[in-house]
């Protein structure tokens, strides 16, 4: 497993957070305030958003917008708060969007584990994920 840092993914993690935090002010009058506790309104606007997947199938680009804005989202609340850097984590010759922790070098990926949290349910739930980084560091 490797991890190469990238501003451009940087920058696009950032623009996708605060979409995060627009559309939960917009649709749901949520306040997104950066604090790790912010993250169980994630989770939970996930939960809402899984509830209504089950009743029908989304398209695959709004899986991945959702799970951009909301991995983004809780990527940038980590790094602000623990530190860390976005970049390419490359896994078995796979190479995805992730952070590497300033303190632990724990290296996730937020996209992905909301993709699985919008696809596959409550398993995947982002806020227990979020408490468990935070513990490593």
């Amino acid at each position: 497993m490797s991890f190469t840092p990238d501003e451009e993914i940087q920058k696009t993690a950032e623009a996708y957070a605060q979409d995060a935090c627009d559309f939960l002010r917009d649709h749901f009058k949520i306040t997104l305030d950066w604090s790790d506790a912010s993250i169980e309104h994630i989770e939970a606007t996930m939960e809402t958003f899984y509830r209504q997947l089950e009743k029908g199938q989304p398209s695959n680009e709004k899986v991945i917008e959702f799970s951009k804005m909301f991995g983004s989202y809780i990527g940038e609340v980590f790094r602000k708060n623990h530190g860390g850097t976005w970049g390419i984590v490359e896994l078995n010759g796979s190479r995805f969007p992730g952070l590497k922790a300033e303190k632990s070098d724990t290296l996730f990926w937020p996209w992905g584990r909301a993709r699985n949290r919008l696809l596959d349910g409550p398993e995947n739930n982002v806020w227990h994920y979020y408490k468990e980084l935070i513990k490593q560091q």
